[in-house]
């Protein structure tokens, strides 16, 4: 059965790269423009639905965007991350149960704010900066508008250092009175926050929700408490565990729904759950870069009737057709949508759908625009075509899924094979408007002719121009040394992400050339694969592995693993240090060890700057068995 659900779950690619250009382009529109052309509930169904075709995905676990405006960047003392998402009661119960603490251990309920991060440092009491999350290492020091805003004191009560984060909202009132131009509160908050004169700032208004460091406290609890001390404003709270008699998450999470959501002065899109226990909580660890010990509850979505048009058959980069729902455009949750993935021929046939047939559209379980339910059926059931719809090849049956037979000459799967090339290698410039040109005129074939093109060719494209080829061909260049399992997790292997390849790599199959020879059945023995992965690979490798040679040969470079004192080892750093953070991270890095940002579980050694320390963060290391150690004795431990 395992093998069986690796075949079917197989990433659909060109539905990842979909998502993943979508995912970045409303990161860079919310967090850089202070616009946002798609609702929340939109880019948090990307993200989910992304997750769940391809979880190692870099759009899945990335935080925030690059910031790219005028504004001075600054680095986070403490990196500013995310919380994952449920959306069901019954999801709230597994997500308590699975935690692996007791049942009726207490918990924190907090309002899911749905404005901007901010991260706002205090020196012995005074204000210091304010840095928008950003990327969650990088954001924007926007500390002369922060200023303005209302909840921000120039002075606490006692002399704190540390970081606390919050929140800029525009309260509801205020966008009716002062910014009904804009389509909600949230977009106005984010475009107002980062104008370059401040104007409107005034109007804005920030809640805390969490001291990242500088407080040490054995309790959300106290966290709250002590923010209220310090004359901060909060979102509604509440400590309560699973226990009859009181309000229990589930309880509050239907008040909220049911009316005391509409009843707040201010947007918030879910209540956040945290283990009430700080230590037990960090010492939990993190699952794909997000605490395990806390988590988003998602208010329900909406659903709305419409009619299918048609259905559009996309071919992706693996030569699967993906069947896509054309119907009347009909708003959900503020944005207006036409189309929706049917996902596969079996999706189909499950929903007896065909053309004409009356919708229902659902944004449920924070799942991208969907086609969930049939509410009047035409009496037939749509057919998938027989030939491709890109080069006319004949298509077959999959399982569920249609396939064009042309894996080799099918512009389509070339095209799409290219995308998820420069998106998993991270090269920027390389847009689909120019990799579908470079198809079209017969270019480029494969992923390896895209280092044989000349800033003369690129520059003679409709368009382009000699500047914008130059920039093009600098971004390949730059990209030229990667390592092994970057390169091989972005050449469309099937079945094989950067993350399957790493897989691979620790059991000892660390080299091309060892990867070239293996055999299924040799790779079969790595824990976690299975066979009908293992066979994919040792398929495509024994086909398709002349694509890395000639790579090779046009100057792209795999880098060799780093061995050192620190090789197998991991690190985290928390409180000041006498060395500059950048530096220690670099020394770490150059002896073959890992930077964690946070106590995950299996952590080697958590620098402080009192060993001995009884903190939370020492209390959760000490959890999980992880060496807490001085500056000096990891200086000693890389020979610096």
């Amino acid at each position: 059965m395992a093998d069986l659900f690796d075949l079917i779950s197989e990433v659909n690619t060109d539905r990842v790269i979909e998502l993943e250009g979508r995912i970045r382009q409303a990161r860079h529109e919310y967090y850089n423009e202070g616009t946002s052309s798609v609702s929340d509930d939109v880019y948090d169904a990307w993200v989910d639905e992304l997750q769940g075709l391809k979880s190692t995905s870099v759009e899945v676990t990335a935080v925030g965007a690059t910031p790219v405006s005028e504004w001075v960047k600054a680095k986070h003392l403490i990196p500013m991350g995310s919380l994952s998402k449920i959306n069901t009661l019954e999801e709230l119960t597994n997500w308590i149960l699975g935690m692996g603490v007791n049942k009726f251990s207490p918990l924190l309920v907090t309002e899911k704010l749905d404005g901007i991060s901010i991260a706002v440092d205090y020196v012995q009491g005074a204000f210091s900066r304010a840095v928008t999350r950003g990327d969650g290492l990088m954001g924007e020091d926007i500390s002369v508008n922060v200023v303005k805003m209302k909840g921000i004191p120039g002075k606490l009560p006692k002399p704190f250092t540390g970081t606390l984060r919050g929140e800029i909202i525009l309260t509801k009132s205020n966008h009716a009175t002062h910014f009904p131009t804009y389509a909600n509160p949230r977009n106005a908050a984010s475009g107002i926050a980062k104008r370059l004169d401040g104007q409107g700032c005034e109007h804005l208004t920030i809640k805390f929700y969490q001291v990242a460091e500088g407080l040490e406290v054995g309790s959300e609890g106290e966290v709250f408490t002590w923010l209220q001390e310090m004359g901060l404003d909060v979102p509604n709270w509440y400590v309560t565990a699973m226990t009859p008699g009181i309000p229990t998450p589930h309880d509050l999470w239907l008040q909220y729904q049911q009316g005391k959501r509409a009843e707040l002065n201010y947007e918030i899109d879910g209540l956040v759950v945290r283990l009430n226990d700080l230590a037990t909580q960090l010492s939990l660890g993190e699952v794909d870069s997000r605490p395990k010990g806390a988590v988003a509850f998602k208010f329900a979505p909406m659903t709305r009737e419409t009619v299918l048009e048609r259905i559009d058959w996309q071919v992706g980069a693996s030569g699967r057709i993906t069947p896509v729902a054309i119907f009347k455009a009909v708003k959900v949750l503020g944005a207006e949508i036409t189309n929706a993935s049917l996902y596969n021929v079996g999706y189909i046939q499950g929903l007896g759908l065909d053309v004409g047939a009356t919708i229902l559209i659902s944004r449920a379980q924070d799942v991208i625009p969907r086609v969930v339910a049939v509410r009047k059926g035409t009496g037939s059931v749509a057919l998938h075509p027989l030939t491709c719809p890109t080069c006319s090849a004949p298509t077959e049956m999959d399982g569920e899924y249609l396939v064009c037979t042309n894996t080799s000459d099918c512009p389509a799967q070339a095209i799409g094979r290219l995308k998820r090339y420069v998106t998993g290698m991270g090269i920027k410039e390389w847009g689909d408007v120019l990799l579908e040109k470079l198809v079209s005129l017969g270019l480029v074939a494969d992923v390896s002719d895209m280092y044989q093109l000349t800033e003369i060719q690129l520059a003679a494209i409709d368009r382009m121009g000699q500047k914008s080829a130059a920039k093009v061909i600098k971004q390949l260049d730059a990209h030229k040394k990667v390592p092994l399992d970057m390169l091989l997790g972005a050449l469309s292997i099937p079945m094989a992400a950067a993350s399957t390849i790493k897989l691979l790599m620790d059991a000892g199959f660390d080299t091309m050339d060892k990867l070239k020879s293996a055999t299924a059945d040799q790779l079969a023995t790595v824990d976690g694969l299975g066979p009908v992965k293992a066979q994919s690979i040792a398929t495509w490798m024994q086909r398709h592995s002349v694509i890395v040679d000639k790579l090779l040969k046009y100057g792209v470079e795999i880098e060799g693993k780093v061995y050192g004192t620190l090789t197998g080892k991991s690190v985290c750093f928390t409180g000041s240090t006498k060395t500059p953070r950048a530096e220690l991270e670099r020394l770490v890095k150059a002896a073959g060890g890992e930077v964690k940002n946070s106590v995950v579980k299996k952590l080697t050694y958590l620098v402080m700057a009192d060993p001995k320390s009884t903190s939370t963060k020492a209390q959760a290391a000490a959890k999980n068995g992880t060496l807490c150690i001085a500056e000096d004795e990891l200086l000693k431990m890389v020979g610096a």
